[in-house]
Parts: C-alpha cells; sequence; structure tokens
C-alpha cells in the first residue's frame, strides 16, 4: 500500500448506505457528563466496552457531532456482521485512507502479491503519521471481528501512531489489545456501561417533554431505576408509556430487566401498532439496512414511504443511517427480536420471497454482496447462482475471496451450477487464495466442461476459447507458485505458442513464467529472452509491480552465474526506486531486497545484506517464489554468525519456508549446512543432513523436491561441504571436478569459483601448494570481474598460508583488474598487517612498477606489442635467441608477470603501450 498517498479522504462512499458517516439519530439519548468529559479528553483512545443497548454508537455519533462542530478533523467506519475477519477490518481502514477503488486483473494482482499484515500496517501507520492535522478515527462495532489478528491491528495503531492520531473505539466485548500497557502509558480512557448509562436528565430528554409532564419527576426517576440507566430499556419504556393511555398505571408494570424485553416488545410495542405496520417490521426484520424503495421492491407494499414515516415519528428503535433519511437499520435488540417472530408468525413461502425480492433489487443497484446473501437465505439457489455469475469478476478483483469461495461451496452443496465464466473466477479465487491445490483440482474440473461446451455451442466459441486460455495461464500461476516448473514452462509456452493474444497482463505472466523455470534449469540465454519478450508485453500494461516482477526476473541468471559486479547496482538503483514508488512494505520491493541481499554478500559486503535482508524477510511470508526467497536465505545463513544474540533467526527462515513448495525448506537446509561446515558445528551439520537425508557421499540421491537443476545443485553443494569437513572431501574429488566443468559449460562462475577453490583447499590438505596455487589463480581470474568476493573470505586461512609461502614471482596476473581484486582479498586475510603489506609490495600489486624498465627493455616491450616471436626479436636486435630470452625473463620480473601475454597486459595496464 502506497504510505506517499493522501490519508482518510472524507468523501463518501459509492455504495448505499454509507458506513463512512454515523447514523443520523433523531436523538441523543447520552449521558450528558460522559459525552462532556469525552469531549474534553486528550486520551489517546477512548474504549466504549458495553453490552448491546447501552447506546454506544448514539454516544459515539454525538461525540462525532461536538468535535466536528469545534472545527477538528473526524473520520468514521462503521463495521457489521460482514466484517468478521481482519482483512475486511483494514479494507475498510485503506479504503478511508487510500480510496483504492483499483479493480485488479487477476494476473496483475498475482503481480502485486498478497501484501502481509505488518506491511498493510506500516503503510496505515506511516499514512497516519504523515497527516497534516490531528484527527480522530472512530470505528463502531469492532465486535463484529473475531481473529486474533485484530490485536495486532489495535496495537499498532494505537502505539505506534502519534498523539496527534486519536481512536475511538466500540465494542459489545473487551478490546483485543495490550490495555495493560495502555494503562501504564495514560493513553487509555475506557467508557463502561456505568458511564454510558443515563441519569435523570437524559432520561427525560429521551421520554421527551410530553412524557416526562404526564409522569412527573418521580416517575422519570422511577424508569431511571427501574431500567438502571440502561439507554435501550428507557427508549422501550418511553415506547411503552407513550402509547399508554395512563403512563403512571402503565409505569407501575414495567420492568427493565434483559428478560423482560421480549415479553414488552410483544405484549406492548407490536400490540400498539397497527396489523400492516407490524407486518412491515417483521418483512424487513432480515435485511441489514432498508430504504423506501427496497421495502416497496421486497414486501411489494406501496405504503414503504408512509412506514417508515411512522416509525420514526413512534421512534420505534430505528435508526437513520444519512442525514438525507433514506437509507435505514433497525436497533440490534429490536431486530433481533423481529427476526424470531418474523420466523414464528410468517410462513416461509413469505419470508423467502421478501429475500428474493429484496435479491433482486439491490442486483439492479450493483449491491452483490447483501443480494447474493439474501438470496441465499432465501434458499433461492438459481436467483443466487445467476447473480454470482453477474458479479463474479467484479467480487473477486475487489479481493473479496473467501466470501466468493464459501458463495460457490454453498451453491454446489445445494447442487446448483454456475456458468463458466463464474467457474473460472472460482478457479483465480482460489489461487488468490494461496489454496493453490483446490485451485488445481478446479482446473481439471472446468477444463473438460469447456472442451464440452465448445462442442455443443459453437455460437459461444470466441469466448470460451478466451476462457480456455485463461485456464491455462491460472494453471501455468498455480504451476509456479507449487514449484511444478516444467509443467508451468510446458503449460506458459503452449499458451504463447497461440497467434491470438489478447491480454498483456496474461501474456507477461506466461513469459515470467517461462523465466522462472529456465533460470532454475540454468538455460539462461533462454532465460533472459522470455525476460525481454515479457518487456514488450509488460509495457503495455502499465504496472509497476509487473515491472518490478521483471526487474526481478532480469536479474535472477545474473545471480545464478555469480555476475554480481554488473547486477548488483542495477538491483540497488531499481529497489529505491520501487520503494519511492511503492513503498518499501510492498511485496515486490521485499522480493527484490532478498536477491540484492545476495548480490551485497557475494561482494563481501555483510553489513548492507544485513539491512537487506531485515527489510526482504519482512514479506517474505506472502510474496516471492522459491528462487529468489532461496538466494535470500543463502545470504541470510552466510551472514548468521551462530550467535544466541544474532538478528538472523533461523527458526523464523523455517517458518517462511514452510509456506512455501518442499524445495525452499530442503534448500534452506542444504545452505544450513553449509553453513554450520564454516563456524566448524561440524555435529550441527551433520544433524541437519540426518534431519533430510542427505548423505556426504551419496550425492547424486537428490530427493524429487529438488529434481530441478537448481535444486539439485544446492543438495550436491552441501554434500561436498559436509564431506569436506568430515575429511573425506578427496572421495568426491571426481564429483567436485565435474560440477566444475558443468558449472564453467554453464556460464555459473561463482559456483566454479567455490569449486575451484575447494579443490585448492583439497590440493593444500594433500600436499600440493603448486597446484593449490593454480587453482587460486584460476578462481581469481574467474572472480575478478564479476565481484565476486565471499567464497575467497571462507578460505581465507589457507590462502594466507598460500600467500605466506608463494614467491615473488609466483603469481601469474595477466590483467590489472586481477591483481587489484588479489590485493582487496590479501587485505582481508588472517594474517598480521605487515605479512600482507609485504607481500603484495613483493607480488607488485600496486599501478606503479617498482623499478623503471631500462631503454632494451622498452624497446621489447614494443617488438612484444608488435606481435614478434622470440626469433624475429633476436633478428631485428643482431642477436641470439638466448639473449631475447634473458631479457624477457628479467623484463617480467619488473612487470611481475610470468608470460609474454602478461606483460602485455600488465604494461597496457600501467600505460607503457
Amino acid at each position: 500500500m502506497p504510505a506517499h498517498l493522501p490519508l482518510f479522504h472524507a468523501a463518501s462512499l459509492d455504495s448505499p448506505p454509507k458506513r463512512n458517516a454515523p447514523p443520523a439519530f433523531t436523538f441523543e439519548a447520552v449521558s450528558v457528563s460522559a459525552l462532556d468529559a469525552a469531549v474534553a479528553a486528550t486520551d489517546k483512545l477512548l474504549a466504549l466496552v458495553a453490552p448491546v443497548g447501552y447506546g454506544k454508537t448514539v454516544f459515539m455519533g454525538a461525540l462525532h457531532a461536538r468535535l466536528r462542530a469545534l472545527g477538528e478533523v473526524v473520520f468514521w467506519v462503521g463495521l457489521d456482521e460482514r466484517d468478521d475477519s481482519v482483512q475486511a477490518v483494514l479494507h475498510w481502514f485503506e479504503e478511508l485512507a487510500y480510496r483504492h477503488s483499483e479493480q485488479l486483473h487477476p494476473t496483475q494482482a498475482l503481480f502485486r502479491g498478497d501484501a502481509p499484515l505488518d506491511a498493510r500496517l506500516d503503510a496505515l501507520v506511516a499514512a497516519a503519521s504523515a497527516y497534516p492535522q490531528p484527527f480522530t478515527l472512530f470505528v463502531d462495532n469492532l465486535n463484529s471481528c473475531e481473529e486474533s489478528g485484530l490485536a495486532t491491528v489495535l496495537n499498532r495503531l494505537v502505539f505506534e501512531t502519534p498523539s496527534s492520531v486519536r481512536f475511538v473505539f466500540s465494542s459489545t466485548q473487551v478490546l483485543p489489545f495490550d490495555m495493560a500497557r495502555a494503562r501504564l502509558a495514560g493513553l487509555v480512557q475506557p467508557v463502561g456501561p456505568e458511564a454510558l448509562s443515563l441519569d435523570d436528565a437524559a432520561v427525560e430528554q429521551v421520554l421527551g417533554p410530553v412524557l416526562a409532564r404526564r409522569i412527573g419527576g418521580d416517575g422519570v426517576s422511577t424508569v431511571t431505576r427501574l431500567t438502571e440507566g440502561w439507554p435501550a430499556a428507557v427508549r422501550l419504556a418511553q415506547i411503552v408509556l407513550a402509547e399508554a393511555a395512563d403512563p403512571r398505571a402503565e409505569l407501575e408494570t414495567f420492568s427493565g430487566a434483559d428478560e423482560d424485553l421480549a415479553s414488552l416488545l410483544n405484549r406492548q410495542v407490536l400490540a400498539g401498532v397497527s396489523p400492516r405496520l407490524r407486518d412491515f417490521l417483521l418483512g424487513i426484520a432480515p435485511l441489514r439496512s432498508v430504504s423506501a424503495e427496497l421495502c416497496r421492491a421486497a414486501l411489494e407494499d406501496a405504503e414503504a414511504d408512509r412506514h417508515l414515516d411512522d416509525l420514526l415519528a413512534r421512534n420505534l428503535f430505528i435508526i437513520p443511517l444519512d442525514r438525507n433519511r433514506q437509507w435505514y437499520r433497525l436497533h440490534t435488540l429490536f431486530r433481533q427480536y423481529l427476526i424470531s417472530e418474523s420466523e414464528r408468525r410468517l410462513d416461509a413461502a413469505t419470508r423467502q420471497g421478501i429475500l428474493s425480492r429484496a435479491a433482486r433489487w439491490l442486483a439492479k443497484c450493483g449491491q452483490w454482496q447483501d443480494a447474493i446473501d439474501y438470496a441465499l437465505q432465501a434458499g433461492d439457489s438459481t436467483l443466487a447462482a445467476n447473480l454470482l455469475n453477474q458479479a463474479a469478476a467484479a467480487v473477486v478483483r475487489q479481493g473479496e475471496l473467501r466470501r466468493y469461495i464459501d458463495w460457490v461451496d454453498r451453491l454446489r452443496q445445494q447442487g446448483q451450477a454456475i456458468d463458466l465464466d463464474a467457474e473460472y473466477w472460482y478457479v483465480w479465487a482460489l489461487v488468490l487464495g494461496r489454496r493453490y491445490e483446490a485451485g488445481r483440482k478446479e482446473i481439471e474440473r472446468v477444463r473438460p466442461l469447456v472442451t464440452q461446451a465448445m462442442a455443443g455451442e459453437a455460437r459461444d466459441g470466441v469466448a470460451l476459447q478466451a476462457l480456455q486460455r485463461r485456464l491455462v495461464i491460472a494453471g501455468a500461476a498455480i504451476d509456479v507458485f507449487t514449484d511444478r516448473l516444467p509443467e508451468a514452462h510446458e503449460g506458459a509456452s503452449q499458451w504463447l505458442a497461440q497467434r491470438d493474444i489478447d491480454d498483456a497482463f496474461d501474456a507477461t505472466a506466461a513469459c515470467c513464467v517461462q523465466s522462472i523455470y529456465l533460470s532454475a534449469a540454468h538455460r539462461f540465454v533462454e532465460a533472459r529472452d522470455a525476460v525481454q519478450r515479457a518487456h514488450g508485453w509488460a509495457y503495455q500494461t502499465d504496472s509497476i509491480y509487473a515491472n518490478g516482477w521483471l526487474i526481478a526476473l532480469n536479474a535472477l541468471p545474473a545471480l545464478h552465474e555469480g555476475n554480481y559486479a554488473l547486477i548488483g547496482p542495477e538491483l540497488a538503483t531499481s529497489l529505491d526506486s520501487l520503494m519511492r514508488a511503492l513503498g518499501e512494505g510492498a511485496g515486490i520491493c521485499g522480493t527484490i531486497a532478498l536477491m540484492s541481499a545476495h548480490c551485497a554478500m557475494e561482494t563481501g559486503d555483510a553489513a548492507r545484506a544485513r539491512e537487506l535482508l531485515a527489510l526482504g524477510l519482512r514479506t517474505a511470508q506472502t510474496h516471492g517464489f522459491v528462487d529468489a526467497l532461496a538466494f535470500g536465505f543463502d545470504a541470510a545463513v552466510k551472514c548468521w554468525t551462530g550467535a544466541p544474540e544474532d538478528p538472523i533467526d533461523l527458526t523464523g527462515l523455517r517458518q517462511i519456508a514452510a509456506a512455501y513448495p518442499a524445495r525452499l525448506a530442503t534448500t534452506l537446509s542444504c545452505a544450513l549446512i553449509r553453513g554450520l561446515v564454516r563456524l566448524d558445528r561440524l555435529d550441527d551439520a551433520q544433524a541437519e543432513a540426518a534431519r533430510i537425508g542427505l548423505d556426504p557421499v551419496q550425492p547424486e540421491a537428490v530427493p524429487l523436491a529438488l529434481a530441478i537443476p537448481a535444486g539439485a545443485d544446492a543438495w550436491r553443494a552441501a554434500c561436498i561441504a559436509l564431506a569436506v569437513g568430515e575429511g573425506r572431501g578427496a572421495q568426491l574429488e571426481p564429483l567436485i571436478e565435474q560440477s566444475a566443468r558443468q558449472a564453467g559449460i554453464e556460464g555459473r562462475s561463482a559456483r566454479q569459483v567455490e569449486l575451484v577453490l575447494i579443490q585448492m583447499h583439497l590440493s593444500v590438505q594433500s600436499g600440493q601448494p603448486a597446484l593449490a596455487n593454480r587453482h587460486l589463480l584460476r578462481a581469481i581470474n574467474l572472480a575478478a570481474g564479476r565481484g565476486i568476493v565471499r567464497p575467497f573470505l571462507d578460505h581465507g586461512t589457507t590462502i594466507a598460508g598460500l600467500v605466506d609461502e608463494a614467491r615473488a614471482d609466483g603469481w601469474g596476473f595477466a590483467l590489472m583488474q586481477e591483481r587489484r581484486f588479489f590485493a582487496d582479498i590479501c587485505r582481508r586475510l588472517p594474517v598480521s598487517e605487515q605479512s600482507v603489506q609485504m607481500r603484495l609490495r613483493a607480488l607488485n600489486l600496486d599501478a606503479r612498477l617498482i623499478e623503471p624498465l631500462s631503454s632494451r627493455q622498452s624497446e621489447l616491450l614494443s617488438l612484444l606489442d608488435a606481435g614478434l616471436s622470440n626469433q624475429q626479436i633476436a633478428d631485428r636486435l643482431h642477436v641470439t635467441v638466448s639473449t631475447v630470452k634473458g631479457h624477457l625473463q628479467k623484463l617480467y620480473a619488473k612487470l611481475g608477470v610470468p608470460s609474454r601475454t602478461a606483460a602485455l597486459a600488465r604494461a597496457r595496464g600501467i600505460g607503457l603501450v
């Protein structure tokens, strides 16, 4: 969620009735003293907690009006029984903050990813903190949501926003947040039933001047005593006494006890209204909110306007929801009673007819949620299916995934079929809800239905063909996220091979799927080609998220290759740009941060790697794909020191991996085995190997989850590392040599460097320093231009020994780049500073020569540059070949190189030729 957008727009939502404004009460049934205290309060949070009927909404509405009249900025969110999840509650906060009514294409939603709770809260907290004025946010009926995650939402909003941001919350249950901490910090003012109870003055106000005069001051006090100031009971008393011929006599029979409410409502309230008005009330009871037009349509009652006016005039537990008096709701207590009475007094056909007609009317207004709910409540599965067919795309695109899945499941239980297009959106609801296996089964179920329909309904052939293509893309997406990469690649390739590519988002996704597979298969040229084709399609989507994915996928081959010097700066620049556009909480930013952390770690910048890991791991549980996360986890394990206070949390990494296919968890274990060997914790490494069934002397026994080349290579790398750590590396020398050769063929220089340095280590162990030096030189040649530093640091002790024992002219660096790279490595080695400096000088690594060339040596250098052979040089100088060779050896010594080619490279590097 972009944290830089303006916060809390006061503009009303499009669909009636409004839920971002308090109900328009026709009375102010509140405790005046409590209201005055609330207006004057400076507490961060006003927490209204009381049972139903204590006037919490009325109190909040009055406080909202008072603050607004004082010129303060106020906002309102009214929840109801539909808002039973943290996702729903967050939706209203985000809707209020950003008004992001964007309807996402499903593939676009995949690019975005499911933003984790913390990231969404980060954005809300940042937006609230950036708001230019103090404001108060009212949230009514928080008891609608009982999910445990609500505690996190409330804690962060209360404790992490500045003092200029205040909250007023209401609930029938104890608020799920850290009340003890809030009390200690002086942030909260609880408001309970006692404060909300009405005193004599407030009771008199509710009863009204006429009724108050009829029962007198003693009668008002009696009402207060009997009801104990419970606002709902006081309102009930007002209704009952106002209808009585002798209100004083009626008062003697009145009880405000909870158990008497239903009896009073039945015996007094409904008995005092006309049969037509009573039927009207029983008819509208199942409806969450009503308007005159809706009532006319649902009840087929032409006098709906008059009935509503009559209810308002009687103050009969009906609450206007907007200032224009067009939408209303019944008080919760009254509605609960009326629903039970409706079920008792109205036959099933009548109730079902009201709900069905209400559903049809609301559908015409685009009120799909209530419309489909009412149709299902009516038991009219045919109507519900028809409405769902119309609403499918809009509902899923708006993120109402759980509700849509529930609707479809209920219809199926009733044996009701839905359109193929609605079935397609059901697939996407499952995919976007991360229910991948269920989504795959649905595709397998729907695909033959589409084929059958195409054979039988030629007139819909074009639409059905499009649906068939969309199912292929959905299937490819599922295969990617379940790590069935070969199947994903096949499906995407088949889709792209079709002539009629009619959707830029789907085309982008198909190319991305191809690229992910090809990179994991170490087919990097083809992977880059797929990304380039994706760029062309993504340009048409104008999606920042899609471009972010392409940045990640473009980097993937380079990371596999180890070309960190090239891709590291590109990732850093792209990450900065994306964070400015999307906010650092965006999932794609986290994914790229993990990949960038790998670059930082491999180039020797552990501090920067830790910073990037802190950013990337925050969103890793809900955004990313196995290969990108594997690079981030690899960096995390390499940063990990094993100390108890280390911020890298291995348990947290395992929890993240558990949310993804098995390859990620196994790859993490492989990285951990290597990390434990590096830390000389061999017992722990062996225990981790045993946990995943890894035997270091059987490296080809790769588990099925790692069958793809990237996974198999991680397994073999762990086998080699553990075998070397156990002193059995010599047994795997053929595999090491073969793996190094294969890595070179595939262009995976980073892995090749690691393997060549392992060969160096084994050569030292076997007493072959000359061979070890050759391996080291080979590794430097591979690493210098790509910025591959970390493997040398892992073998620092071994390399330090080789440096200490080498002759000054024993290193054959042809390029200045290699000399400078090795100089940087040497400065980090675990040897004394004096020894390092002497070795650097002896190796002649500086740009300047220790001793200038003689005129004869300069002449020889120019002849070498001209390409002359030793014999040609001898003929030109009129000397023997032996003499030329002697001069050349002295020239090589001054240049610090072993050969003609190296001498020319060195001379060019320092400007001698």
